[in-house]
């Protein structure tokens, strides 16, 4: 394993406003049609869907969640997936990159911060790079706890086909707090590794994330979820 490095970025502290994305309405039933969702192998239950083109193509990303945790009037889920297809020009559907991942067994459960989701061209080459946020909760007796200092974060982004994974898990004191990305994030160019730390620093100044204060990041080289 290479040698560990740390990267600060010196930003300001921006309030986190929900991005205006370039995303379409969905007007198509085609891509909720049942029939579709199995041949593609979406299986878990659509919680929200975007449609959105650019100079690559048309495109259909699904976010789904089992939602098979009860906490009160609250539903969360010990799984979630993520799916982005490519629209043919007959409709048909491939697979560009997908994610999965659970909850561990002594979590509350897990779920999309979808009002964090952008379908943007963050670098403006031309190309929409979706960036999407799920959170992992902690139980607190029999309800969830939703602290900004509590749980684990994961933010995602689809850059030129491949995932950049942000993790991060917080607590009340400073040491219990640390976020990692995964190497592909210093490769990035510097717009945008400075569009998720802003996204990051937006999130903490709106009480949402408790990420530690020196937003330091440590190279992994795993590239997985």
């Amino acid at each position: 394993m290479k040698n560990l490095l740390s990267l600060i970025f010196l930003l300001p502290v921006l309030a986190f406003a929900e991005a205006k994305n370039s995303a379409a309405t969905c007007t198509d039933k085609t891509w909720l049609n049942a029939d579709t969702l199995k041949k593609s192998k979406v299986l878990l239950p659509v919680f929200k869907h975007y449609c959105y083109s650019d100079q690559s193509g048309s495109y259909v990303l699904y976010l789904t969640e089992k939602q098979d945790r009860t906490y009160g009037a609250e539903k969360l889920s010990s799984a979630v997936e993520a799916h982005l297809f490519k629209i043919a020009s007959d409709k048909s559907l491939s697979n560009v990159i997908s994610i999965r991942d659970r909850a561990e067994s002594e979590e509350a459960g897990m779920e999309f911060w979808s009002k964090l989701t952008e379908i943007a061209d963050i670098d403006r080459d031309g190309n929409i790079d979706p960036i999407l946020v799920y959170r992992f909760y902690n139980q607190d007796g029999a309800n969830t706890d939703r602290e900004a200092f509590s749980g684990r974060l994961k933010i995602i982004m689809f850059y030129k086909g491949e995932k950049v994974v942000i993790r991060a898990i917080t607590g009340n004191l400073d040491g219990e707090r640390q976020t990692t990305a995964t190497e592909n994030f210093f490769s990035l160019p510097a717009s945008v590794q400075k569009h998720l730390v802003k996204k990051m620093e937006g999130m903490y100044k709106d009480n949402l994330y408790g990420f530690d204060n020196s937003y330091q990041f440590v190279p992994r080289k795993s590239k997985g979820n």
